[in-house]
């Protein structure tokens, strides 16, 4: 019974870091201890051990909280405002231009290879397309430059289906505006008409479109 009460005096005193005559450096602690005779004793117990038992015990307590708690927090914003920024509803855009001033052969699918703005990655650099990621109305837009002393006829595109014709003559500049009821994977792109025709590049010929709505 006697050491059962050392014990639980020790844990109390050790755990709270207050006890009387506690050392200041935390390492030890004087805990008021009686005889069998009720004489006054004095046990110094070393809690250096302890104390870093302790520290480790609390620092993963707080760190498992906090592991707990973070998702909790983000699926409690995410409910509220409805989606997940970047994501769910990231409204499909791309922006891009034609860095090379360079011949055109015929058919030839016009690559604007700077991208400058490209979100949900519906552009591709490598091929020149841009493809519909979901069914909705569209805007598309085209500007293409003829080089000096040189006619440019450049179409737009539809999957397999030649839409509007946009037209340059020496330095001037061919623009299209439309808007496009497109469907799921349907792609849309700049191909050239006729041979023997340059087009003028240095980001004077561009290729743009974003997602009006569903």
């Amino acid at each position: 019974m006697v050491l059962r009460g050392i014990l639980l005096q020790f844990l109390v005193i050790t755990i709270m870091k207050y006890a009387k005559g506690q050392n200041s450096d935390n390492s030890s602690t004087e805990i008021p201890l009686l005889d069998n005779l009720n004489m006054p004793l004095v046990a110094l117990f070393d809690t250096t051990k302890l104390n870093q038992v302790l520290k480790i015990a609390i620092k993963k307590t707080v760190e498992d909280t906090m592991n707990e708690m973070i998702p909790r927090i983000k699926q409690a914003v995410l409910e509220d405002i409805g989606y997940e920024p970047g994501r769910k509803r990231e409204r499909p855009a791309f922006t891009a231009s034609l860095t090379p001033t360079k011949s055109l052969a015929s058919n030839e699918v016009v690559v604007f290879d700077k991208i400058w703005l490209n979100m949900g990655g519906v552009y591709s650099q490598d091929t020149g397309v841009f493809t519909a990621p979901k069914t909705g109305l569209y805007s598309i837009s085209t500007t293409v430059m003829a080089y000096h002393n040189s006619d440019l006829h450049c179409y737009l595109w539809k999957n397999n289906e030649k839409v509007v014709l946009a037209f340059g003559n020496d330095l001037s500049t061919g623009t299209l505006n439309v808007v496009m009821a497109l469907k799921l994977n349907d792609t849309v792109y700049v191909k050239h008409a006729d041979a023997s025709e340059r087009i003028y590049g240095d980001h004077r010929s561009t290729f743009s479109g974003y997602l009006i709505t569903e």
